[in-house]
């Protein structure tokens, strides 16, 4: 291979690793929170925040909110509203675009009435990765759900502390973005 052709191909190379490298696609996250009234014996005195904020974060409120008749965890929510030990505190989904090999932005997850508050994040590379990090205060004591979790795409996922807990479920969206 000539000197020329050797340039051209370490051009075309390292802009497809760009182009790569910055693609971003987008996903459908839903998550499903609810409390759950089971005995335990674990002690909690956890009495303020101690969620470690992302600089990049934002309202859930930037991204397109998904409608309700689209959620894939509706079922999930009628029978947890149907169970007396478990009841729904926030059922969300919304579409966000996520770069390649990078942590997206964190999505502020937020609940007045029902004392929720924290973020959820995907982080994409080689293997993709949920990151929840929630807070949920009863009886002015707050328990924390703080978890990094390895999934794959499609597949419902449970994060649990003994007084609340998350379903989540991550879909792709056909669109990729330059």
């Amino acid at each position: 291979m000539g000197n020329s052709n050797k340039l051209f191909f370490y051009i075309f190379l390292s802009l497809y690793c760009f182009n790569a490298s910055a693609e971003q696609r987008l996903y459908k996250i839903e998550l499903l929170i609810f409390s759950q009234d089971m005995p335990t014996t674990e002690a909690f005195d956890q009495s303020e925040s101690h969620i470690k904020w992302p600089q990049q974060r934002v309202d859930l409120s930037v991204y397109r909110q998904v409608n309700s008749q689209s959620l894939s965890l509706n079922n999930s929510a009628a029978r947890l509203a149907r169970s007396q030990n478990y009841q729904p505190i926030m059922h969300v989904a919304w579409i966000q675009p996520v770069k390649s090999n990078s942590l997206s932005r964190a999505v502020k997850i937020t609940n007045a009435e029902a004392s929720i508050n924290g973020f959820f994040r995907m982080q994409r590379g080689h293997l993709l990765h949920m990151i929840v990090d929630l807070e949920y205060s009863k009886d002015s004591v707050i328990y924390r759900l703080n978890e990094k979790r390895r999934f794959k795409l499609n597949e419902t996922h449970y994060f649990d502390n003994p007084k609340f807990g998350v379903i989540a479920r991550v879909s792709p969206i056909g669109m990729r973005i330059q």
